[in-house]
């Protein structure tokens, strides 16, 4: 296969966030403030019970906001030379790296319904690709791998 004028691809992807992490405290904290003053107002009127169930209700959203600070990071990058094709990513906490020789890789995509699903497969291991885009994104990103390394659809 004839390698492009530039000899390197790299595709690089990140979770889409609309909220920074400073942003996203306010706005726990705007919601926890809420909570708290409509349970306060309830508990002067005599329904004393309502503060226990605010206070489990800020702490669970307190859990959410943290689980989705600990994906922040992620990522998933992948690069193909002339020789190999690597894959690196972070999920959570957790980092993974996948090194494959170029003539031997190849994408597999699987098509089920509006569904797409991507991965590397080299030397009997099949790596996922494009965790982090849509569907859509996985399909556009099987249609730039063409002439990169050998798409095979299933």
């Amino acid at each position: 296969m004839p390698l492009p004028a530039d000899s390197s691809f790299v595709h690089v992807s990140v979770p889409n966030r609309s909220l920074a992490p400073s942003a996203r405290r306010w706005v726990l904290v705007g919601i926890a403030a809420t909570v708290l003053l409509i349970a306060g107002a309830a508990m002067v009127i005599g329904a004393w019970l309502v503060m226990p169930f605010a206070g489990v209700e800020i702490a669970v959203l307190a859990l959410a906001f943290r689980l989705v600070a600990l994906h922040d990071g992620d990522f998933e990058r992948l690069e193909i030379r002339d020789y190999e094709v690597r894959v690196e990513g972070r999920d959570a906490r957790r980092e993974t790296r996948f090194v494959a020789h170029r003539p031997w890789a190849r994408v597999v995509v699987r098509e089920r319904g509006a569904r797409c699903t991507l991965g590397l497969a080299y030397a009997g291991r099949m790596v996922p690709l494009g965790r982090l885009l849509t569907d859509e994104g996985r399909r556009r990103l099987a249609g730039q791998l063409r002439g990169w390394i050998p798409v095979k659809v299933k």
